[in-house]
């Protein structure tokens, strides 16, 4: 890619100097340069990717993978509105891609699978300073020319192990992923690409609507066990436990769902995710207080509802408080966080179902209710309860 690295300096314009079309150029690459520090300067890596979608009936992304019968993985991208880790910007419509097509320059692009690779990823690349002439000459102009210019557009295929979680360059953009497993090549449809916000991929609206009435949720249930256990008058230990755990976690909704219905819908993604990870944290810490108190007869009493030990209940907890956010490659974070959504709404339910949390005075057994089926935990990709 000609002149990517280059910093593009502004033109000394002086009076009676020759000029050429190169001075133009140069000028317009200056511009294209303080446009680009200006995104800049707003950007992390978490927040670039695809621009919110301008209408439901268009997607920010339109690309099409498919596998042919000759282990060929074929890849036309029709649209793609977006801004690079560099601040590039991607603006890839209808009307550019006709264009494109018209001069020449079609946006696709093939790869011949290698069985040992277990997972490959589309990247896109833009360089704004490589100039592509597009559309139709005038006949009364001469000599011919075209007389638009668009940014070079590249697509690639490539390898999980020549990419990076933290994305390939400050001009690259990762916009799909295909799986390898037992032989067979399969484009993965839950994969999401970097987002600038929510409303970026429906997928995420989707997300952000069923964490919103997760939270809800536990809010309610949570209000429900501190009320039976203050009606019923309970001061057992696993009561003291659980009233204190619902303590902490209604405290903690109270402060946060204002802010996740108000703001988090435009945000980066990482703001919703957030949310669910520092419940992880506030729950586990509330618990942690009654270490050698009990904790370990509550989280018995817990699990003993579902086809968890304490062990792996705890696993789920710890493996939620240190997620690591993967911009690049949104979907595999989510898979996580719906496990842990999926399993704290099924405990905190029945807890606030049962007119009585503990012993029964009368049989010196703990309650246990029906067992719930966490068998659908793994696998897909949803945060309520079925």
């Amino acid at each position: 890619m000609k002149s990517i690295n280059k910093y593009h300096h502004r033109v000394n314009w002086i009076d009676g100097m020759k000029i050429n079309k190169n001075h133009f150029i140069t000028m317009e690459n200056s511009t294209l340069e303080m446009i680009r520090n200006s995104e800049r300067k707003d950007i992390s890596p978490i927040n670039y990717g695809l621009l919110p979608q301008l209408s439901d009936q268009d997607n920010s992304l339109d690309v099409l993978i498919s596998v042919d019968g000759q282990l060929s993985i074929n890849v036309v991208l029709n649209r793609c509105r977006a801004i690079t880790l560099g601040g590039y910007k991607i603006d890839i419509t209808q009307h550019t891609t006709d264009l494109l097509v018209e001069s020449g320059h079609i946006l696709k692009t093939q790869y011949t699978i290698d069985k040992e690779q277990s997972e490959l990823y589309v990247v896109l690349s833009t360089n704004p300073f490589e100039r592509i002439a597009v559309g139709d000459s005038d006949i009364e102009e001469e000599p011919p020319r075209r007389p638009y210019v668009f940014p070079q557009y590249k697509l690639n295929i490539l390898p999980k192990n020549e990419t990076s979680e933290y994305e390939l360059g400050m001009h690259h953009l990762t916009i799909g992923k295909i799986l390898i497993e037992d032989g067979k090549t399969i484009v993965d449809a839950d994969f999401i690409p970097p987002c600038r916000s929510v409303q970026s991929h429906p997928d995420l609206k989707f997300t952000y609507s069923e964490l919103g009435s997760f939270l809800n949720q536990m809010e309610l249930f949570s209000l429900h066990i501190i009320q039976k256990i203050y009606q019923k008058k309970q001061t057992n230990d696993l009561a003291g436990v659980a009233l204190y755990l619902a303590e902490q976690v209604m405290r903690y909704l109270n402060e946060i769902i204002t802010e996740f219905r108000f703001v988090d819908k435009y945000e980066s993604p990482i703001h919703m995710i957030m949310k669910s990870v520092n419940l992880g944290r506030v729950i586990k810490s509330s618990l942690d207080v009654f270490v050698g108190s009990g904790k370990e007869n509550f989280l018995n009493y817990l699990t003993n509802w579902c086809d968890l030990n304490q062990g792996a209940f705890e696993n789920i907890l710890i493996e939620t408080i240190e997620l690591e956010y993967v911009h690049s490659d949104i979907n595999s974070t989510l898979v996580k966080v719906s496990s842990f959504t999926k399993l704290m709404l099924s405990l905190f339910k029945k807890l606030s179902e049962l007119d009585y949390i503990g012993e029964k005075a009368d049989s010196g057994i703990f309650v246990k209710e029906e067992v719930v089926d966490n068998s659908e935990l793994k696998g897909r990709r949803s945060f309520l309860l079925d």
